[in-house]
């Protein structure tokens, strides 16, 4: 379950930082310093080397960088990416950070969600603490449960709920802990009963029909959520795939280009170090088209069709149902499955990559005159 919460918050992030923004946000890009007399009334999304946070952030912030150092407020929430990262402010929301050595004190008013190498925390949290680490020493006060996954674990702080440890080796004092001290994997992931199941080719077709009412309802709602959010990109994409033929095979000539293209330079990126937070920000980008960017693909398609039939949909809702009825019918036969999902998938990756092309050719021109 914390895996698939992590990827959930993950592909949200990414899909805020995406999208074109309709509600107030500041943006900021190379090294930047918030002073402790700034106050930023907006959510605050930052790529840099060197960042420094202490001011006020009334919203949410989100960084990417080298050097990350926040003594500042935060009322909403917070998500760090970078390779050391220092936090030693008051953040009211919860706190999701990533990096390779990360050092946390301060007050925190939810959870704390954080990957590393190293982690050391002096702090004061109010609810959970969910980490996965190289090191992880822990010192301060933990108002609700710890669930930690390291290598080496050293903890004297005061946990208010239980402690879970996954580790080689440990040293936690358990005079402090008001909960339970769990550290034997069997109790942390407790193995099913085996028995013996037999499927038969019903079963397995209504369970594929269950899955597909399931993925079409809540990809439709998805569908609406990101339409009413991003108007503006969803007819833009639309544009780039129904305008002609031509269009439609372009953009799929092009998302399949990067598909098969992107591996490399990511993975470059990624063993330079120094390159590592704009590969995973391209991975993450790369995921939300692939999950959930198909539903512009499918609204643009559904919409082709309501033109074809002289009917008219300005808000792309009916397109989008046509269109996720489609995807779940076609899903449902096995060769024509692939190919479909491969071509929604490049379709949709292509337009988008041909949008920010456009647009980047426009800032120039604007730029020449």
């Amino acid at each position: 379950m914390l895996k698939i919460r992590y990827m959930i918050v993950s592909l949200l992030f990414l899909f805020l930082l995406f999208l074109t923004p309709t509600h107030a946000a500041q943006f900021e890009t190379g090294d930047f310093t918030l002073d402790n007399q700034s106050i930023v009334e907006d959510d605050l999304y930052i790529s840099g080397e060197t960042i420094k946070i202490n001011g006020i952030v009334d919203g949410d912030l989100i960084v990417f960088g080298q050097n990350i150092m926040v003594d500042g407020t935060v009322t909403g929430d917070t998500y760090l990416f970078g390779t050391t990262i220092s936090v030693s402010g008051n953040i009211y929301g919860t706190s999701i950070f990533a990096g390779s050595n990360i050092s946390i004190t301060g007050t925190y008013g939810k959870n704390i969600y954080i990957g590393a190498m190293m982690v050391n925390i002096d702090a004061s949290v109010s609810n959970d603490i969910f980490a996965l680490a190289g090191t992880f020493n822990l010192s301060g006060t933990v108002a609700d449960d710890v669930r930690v996954g390291a290598g080496q674990v050293v903890s004297d702080a005061s946990v208010g709920g239980d402690f879970l440890v996954e580790t080689s080796g440990n040293t936690i004092d358990e005079n402090d802990i008001q909960g339970e001290l769990i550290t034997e994997s069997s109790k942390l992931w407790p193995k099913q009963r085996k028995e013996t199941i037999k499927f038969s080719t019903e079963d397995f077709l209504g369970f594929n029909i269950g899955l597909s009412i399931i993925n079409f309802l809540g990809m439709y709602i998805v569908g609406i959520l990101i339409i009413l959010s991003a108007p503006v990109k969803t007819l833009q994409i639309e544009k780039k795939i129904v305008s002609s033929w031509k269009d439609l095979l372009k953009s799929l000539g092009i998302g399949i280009v990067v598909l098969f293209a992107a591996p490399l330079p990511i993975f470059i990126l990624i063993v330079t170090f120094v390159g590592a937070p704009l590969a995973f920000l391209l991975i993450g980008i790369l995921l939300f088209l692939s999950f959930f960017g198909t539903v512009w693909t499918e609204s643009a398609i559904g919409h082709k069709i309501l033109q074809l039939t002289k009917q008219k949909d300005n808000g792309r809702f009916i397109s989008l149902l046509i269109g996720r009825l489609i995807s779940v019918t076609l899903r449902l036969i096995p060769f024509i499955s692939g190919i479909y999902s491969l071509a929604l998938i490049a379709i949709t990756i292509g337009s988008a990559v041909r949008i920010k092309y456009d647009a980047i050719v426009i800032s120039k021109d604007s730029n020449k005159k």
